[in-house]
C-alpha cells in the first residue's frame, strides 16, 4: 500500500461557499481533514483564524501551504506552476504519490473550502464552540423545527446563513440577501421575516420554522397549482404564503397579490401562486392535478 499526504484544510468558523463555481471543471473526490482555525492546530501550521490548505508528506513534514488571506482559493494553472518542483521531489517509491495524484489532492482539498457538505459543517461548527476565541466566536442556541440546535457563530452571522452554513437546513434559499426577493423567508414565533436581514443571535428564545420543519396544505396546493416552475423561490413563496393566510388581508386575489408582492418568481408562476393560496384561505378543493 503506497503512504498518501495528509491534507489539513483549515476553515474559519464562518465563511461564504459561494465560490462553489470554482470547481465545476474538477472532479476528483478526497476527505480532507477538516479543522476549525480556532482550533490549537491552526497556531501550531502558523494560519490561526485564516482559510490555510496544509498538505503534510508521510512524516508530518509540511510540503506545500496555502493560506487564503482574502478568501480566494488557488486555481489549478497557480498550484500546478508553484507545486511543479516540490511535486517532482516527492514523486518518489518512497511516497508513492504521482505529479497528478498530488496536483488533484491539492487542489481537491483546497476547493473543499467551498464545498464542505453541509452536515459537516455543522459539526465542525459545533467543534469550534469550546475553541472559539473571546470576542469572535459564540455559542448561540436556536429552537428551529421542533429541536435546539446550538452552534458557534460570530454575532454578526444571519439567521439565514446560521440555518443554511451551519445547521445544514439549505431549503431557505439566499437570493438577493439583501431582503428584495423573499426566497429566504422563514417563520419566527409564528410570523414570516427574512432570514437574510435577521441576525441569528435576534432569534435566540424564539422558534424558528423553516421550509424543512413545514407540513401545511399550502405545500400540496402549490403542486396542484403548478405554482413554481425552476423551484428557487418557491420555499420562501409557501413560508410567506402560509403566513398570508393567517394574517388579515382582504379576500381577494388582488389582495393575494398585494400581501405577497415582497416575493418575486423571476419564472413568472404568479398566476399558480395566487390560485394556491386562495384555495388554502377558502378551503377549496384540490386544483389541477
Amino acid at each position: 500500500m503506497h503512504a498518501s499526504p495528509a491534507l489539513l484544510v483549515f476553515h474559519p468558523d464562518q465563511w461564504d461557499p459561494a465560490r462553489a463555481e470554482q470547481v465545476k471543471a474538477y472532479s476528483r473526490t478526497v476527505t480532507p481533514v477538516l479543522i476549525p482555525s480556532s482550533d490549537p492546530r491552526a497556531a501550531r501550521y502558523g494560519v490561526a483564524g485564516r482559510s490555510a490548505v496544509v498538505v503534510a508528506d508521510i512524516d508530518g513534514e509540511v510540503v506545500w501551504r496555502h493560506i487564503s488571506g482574502n478568501g480566494a482559493l488557488p486555481n489549478p494553472a497557480e498550484v500546478d506552476a508553484a507545486l511543479a518542483e516540490i511535486i517532482e521531489a516527492h514523486s518518489t517509491p518512497r511516497t508513492g504519490w504521482s505529479r497528478r495524484e498530488f496536483v488533484g489532492t491539492v487542489l481537491a482539498a483546497a476547493f473543499a473550502l467551498a464545498l464542505e457538505p453541509a452536515m459537516t459543517r455543522a459539526e465542525a461548527a459545533a467543534m469550534a464552540t469550546s475553541h472559539a476565541a473571546p470576542g469572535v466566536a459564540r455559542p448561540v442556541t436556536l429552537h428551529v423545527n421542533g429541536r435546539e440546535i446550538t452552534l458557534a457563530i460570530e454575532p454578526r452571522v444571519t439567521l439565514l446563513d446560521a440555518l443554511r452554513e451551519y445547521a445544514g437546513l439549505t431549503g431557505s434559499k439566499k437570493g438577493c440577501d439583501h431582503g428584495q426577493c423573499g426566497a429566504c423567508t422563514v417563520h419566527v414565533d409564528g410570523r414570516r421575516v427574512l432570514s437574510c436581514l435577521t441576525l441569528a443571535m435576534a432569534a435566540q428564545g424564539k422558534q424558528v420554522t423553516t421550509i424543512e420543519g413545514l407540513d401545511d396544505p399550502m405545500q400540496q396546493a402549490f403542486i396542484s397549482h403548478d405554482g413554481f416552475q425552476c423551484g428557487y423561490c418557491t420555499p420562501g413563496q409557501i413560508m410567506s404564503a402560509t403566513a398570508v393566510v393567517r394574517e388579515p388581508w382582504g379576500p381577494t386575489d388582488d389582495d393575494v397579490r398585494e400581501a405577497m408582492s415582497g416575493n418575486i418568481c423571476r419564472c413568472g408562476a404568479y398566476v399558480g401562486i395566487v390560485e394556491a393560496i386562495q384555495q388554502v384561505r377558502h378551503g377549496g378543493a384540490a386544483g389541477p392535478q
